[in-house]
């Protein structure tokens, strides 16, 4: 299975400060709605590829989160 989603990355915080979403255009929204635009870089796609739950659940827990 795929998990595709979006990030923008604070520019000068942590990875742990970055906005993620699904979509593209809620990934920009979320930007303007919760921080000041310029902290943030421009939205990037990610996608990963997972077996099952647990695979997923092992990404996501693992060092840097898959972020």
């Amino acid at each position: 299975m795929k998990l595709t989603y979006w990030i923008a990355e604070n520019v000068n915080g942590e990875k742990t400060d970055a906005i993620i979403a699904r979509t593209k255009h809620d990934c920009e929204q979320k930007v303007l709605a919760y921080a000041i635009a310029t902290e943030y870089g421009q939205p990037i796609k990610k996608s990963f590829l997972y077996n099952d739950a647990f695979d997923l659940f092992e990404i996501a827990t693992s060092k840097d989160g898959g972020r």
